[in-house]
């Protein structure tokens, strides 16, 4: 007898992902603009830092299911993980799932990262506890040091 994976019969995941910006219609249909799954940032000058600088970086997380036979509220969980495997503090959120089994819920959930290493950061999601799936971001410094022109004078 094969073993039933918990959502074997639903809920199923249909996307999940980092933009830049969600665009909701007013027919409900959902517009996911500049996908993200990787952030360059760069410092110039001539004293641009050695190292990475903390900042924040705002984003969206888009996450849809479709129910499948999974009915009732259940609870979603978003937890990011930094390159050293610390983990902050997760997001919980509740997800009714409802109605026929085509229909689904869309989570469209405003972030803002405080970045403060470089690396990959790993959005890990799960629907009661049960991993759901696990999204990348990596985040590259840049540092491009300027040298001042002959006679001081900066081009």
């Amino acid at each position: 007898m094969t073993q039933e994976h918990p959502f074997d019969r639903g809920p199923y995941l249909a996307t999940a992902v980092l933009c830049e910006h969600v665009l909701t219609e007013q027919d409900g249909v959902n517009s996911l603009i500049r996908i993200v799954d990787r952030i360059t940032h760069t410092a110039t000058g001539p004293a641009a830092p050695v190292e990475l600088q903390p900042f924040t970086y705002r984003l969206w997380l888009f996450i849809s299911f479709k129910s499948g036979s999974a009915r009732g509220v259940k609870e979603l969980g978003i937890r990011v993980q930094k390159p050293s495997g610390e983990s902050p503090q997760a997001q919980n959120l509740p997800v009714n799932f409802e109605g026929e089994d085509d229909r689904g819920v869309a989570l469209v959930i405003q972030m803002e990262l405080q970045i403060d290493v470089v690396g990959v950061w790993w959005f890990n999601i799960t629907l009661d506890d049960v991993p759901v799936t696990r999204l990348p971001l990596r985040i590259i410094y840049m540092r491009q040091t300027m040298l001042p022109r002959p006679g001081g004078r900066p081009e």
